[in-house]
């Protein structure tokens, strides 16, 4: 990943940042709490910033996370968090607004908060001090680890809540008005608005959720607002690119959304079900946002999950046409053909990323991956025999009801996807190189497998000895594997709830060992990894999404008889709910 290297108050090689005067304006802190890197590779930032910077009151700013230096003069000194448009702190704005969308960015929340001289808690902030409010998809799937931090949660699609949430800032802004009556503002105006200080969890002595009181006024569960493109009257603009920058995770490319959700309905995709039901933009609306497309000629693809190959074909074709370069982040096996393959090659592609996740059959039906081996060979083959000589390969381990033979099966599959493209480097005189990534497995909220539990240590750790074993054997395959502590932490944050305030504090501020910092809140880690009944109530349930709880449990039976699911429908099915909400 790229960091960049940038002084204090020295403007960025980047095109379309906005810059207002900030006389007879409300100022909004726009803050991504990760690397600068990854945020402007965030369609949802990008939108956000150019919605609300779209009103001529609002002046809205970026912050990112501050990195080190390495020059010498810096030294180790923590560095301050500073907009990229004027430099200013975080205590210079009305109001804080985060955009989240990773757990693992929650502690770089807390980190902010510190960083603007704020209160950390919200209950102990006091009337002059603005509001701090957050948004992104890791909010929308459980919001509770940082509810504490936070005076309230937008959860929902920004295009469903921006007009009311722009018409409500005087009085969100206003120090005239107690903080209570602001916050009661947003819940009774705007839709999905989530104050978390309205509502109070109990747990049982065995650290159970037994249930949730909440505060007359407020709504249980919380509805986060979903925005569907062809039943407005106003349509907003297609979430594109507004600021091309060379220092994204993509430099220099145009993002453009051509759907939102996927109804593909893989198992441990929490996103997947939180964004149902799947909607697609409009052709008309993708070129309007087309015209946007300037300074650069390479284009990302967003949301192709959702589109038929002919439509995707068709689509790349009339953009190839124009003199642009594809770009996308990865590809179904099911979804490529002869002549993606060649759209590719001649956007000059090098590498092309297929997820097959699991290396068995009886493993991809479990997590309703709808994908069989002769496909994902079959697209091998296409890909590099269309030209592209470099593939990367996703994997998970750790699944529920994985086995070690499932394991050697990913082993056995790189190895026949070798065998199939290694002929064809042969014949070219060049043999291309094959990534594989495996990333540990995670329960997350709103998904079949939020009931699973997340694999023991010892166990994960023999099969990793299997993979790195089975993949040193092969030639021209490079193995990857992600960290075993950070899976951790991610499965703590994904299943967690309020007690883990003091936790993320710990860690985020004083860089306390997770175990150590468990263990002074007087709480386990086994409390968030075992597996969970049936009938038992989530933290995250304060927030309800469309998809059925019944849905989502039938979903995780049917995993523990590795049946799988059809592709979702919207518009002819209701199996899962989406549609009638």
């Amino acid at each position: 990943m790229k960091t960049s290297q940038r002084w204090r108050g020295t403007p960025r090689n980047e095109k379309g940042a906005v810059r207002k005067k900030w006389a007879g304006h409300t100022s909004i802190a726009l803050i991504f709490p990760d690397a600068y890197s990854v945020g402007m590779s965030n369609l949802g930032l990008q939108s956000v910033y150019a919605g609300l910077n779209a009103e001529d009151r609002l002046v809205v700013e970026r912050f990112f996370l501050p990195h080190q230096q390495t020059h010498s003069f810096t030294g180790s000194a923590k560095l301050p968090w500073l907009s990229e448009e004027s430099s200013r702190p975080l205590k210079d704005f009305d109001l804080l607004l985060f955009s989240v969308s990773f757990e693992s960015n929650y502690q770089n929340m807390i980190k902010a908060i510190e960083a603007a001289g704020l209160s950390l808690r919200s209950k102990d902030r006091h009337n002059l001090e603005p509001l701090v409010l957050a948004g992104g998809i890791a909010t929308q799937i459980n919001p509770e680890p940082v509810a504490p931090f936070v005076d309230a949660f937008l959860l929902g699609d920004f295009e469903a809540i921006s007009g009311t949430f722009i018409s409500c800032l005087p009085e969100v802004t206003d120090h005239g008005i107690s903080r209570i009556e602001r916050l009661k503002l947003l819940a009774d105006n705007i839709p999905g608005v989530y104050v978390p200080g309205a509502y109070r969890p109990f747990y049982s002595a065995s650290g159970d959720l037994l249930y949730c009181e909440y505060k007359q006024g407020f709504p249980f569960p919380v509805v986060p607002a979903v925005f569907i493109p062809n039943s407005q009257s106003v349509i907003p603009q297609v979430p594109h690119t507004v600021i091309i920058s060379p220092d994204s995770v993509f430099s220099n490319m145009f993002l453009i959304e051509l759907a939102r959700g996927c109804g593909r309905g893989c198992r441990f995709c929490a996103a997947g079900f939180v964004c149902r039901p799947p909607r697609l933009w409009s052709v008309d609306s993708i070129n309007e946002a087309f015209q946007e497309c300037k300074d650069t000629d390479r284009v990302g693809l967003v949301g192709l999950e959702f589109l038929g190959i002919k439509d995707i074909e068709q689509f790349c074709l009339g953009l190839l046409d124009k003199g642009l370069k594809l770009a996308f982040s990865s590809l179904r096996a099911d979804d490529i053909t002869q002549d993606i393959a060649r759209l590719l090659k001649a956007s000059d592609v090098k590498l092309a990323t297929i997820a097959p996740e699991a290396g068995s059959q009886r493993l991809r039906r479990i997590i309703n991956k709808n994908l069989d081996e002769d496909v994902i060979l079959g697209a091998a083959d296409t890909l590099v025999s269309g030209g592209i000589p470099n593939l990367k390969l996703y994997f998970m381990l750790g699944l529920p009801f994985e086995t070690d033979e499932d394991v050697y099966g990913i082993v056995d599959l790189v190895d026949k996807i070798r065998s199939i493209i290694r002929p064809i480097g042969q014949s070219r005189g060049h043999l291309g190189s094959i990534t594989v990534s495996v990333s540990t497995f995670v329960p997350k909220a709103w998904t079949p497998m939020q009931w699973a539990g997340a694999v023991k240590k010892s166990v994960l750790e023999h099969r990793r000895q299997i993979l790195e074993r089975g993949m040193r054997r092969l030639p021209n395959v490079k193995l990857q594997l992600d960290s075993v502590r950070e899976a951790a932490f991610q499965t703590l944050l994904s299943r967690g709830d309020r007690r883990l305030a003091p936790v993320l504090q710990a860690v985020a501020l004083k860089g306390a060992a997770l175990s150590r910092a468990m263990k002074e809140a007087g709480l386990s880690l086994d409390i968030y990894r075992r597996a969970r009944d049936s009938d038992m109530p989530f933290p995250w349930e304060i927030v309800h999404h469309r998809v059925h709880r019944e849905y989502l449990w039938n979903e995780w039976s049917r995993a523990s008889r590795a049946q799988q699911t059809a592709f979702c429908v919207p518009g002819t099915c209701d199996r899962c709910g989406a549609c009638r909400e």
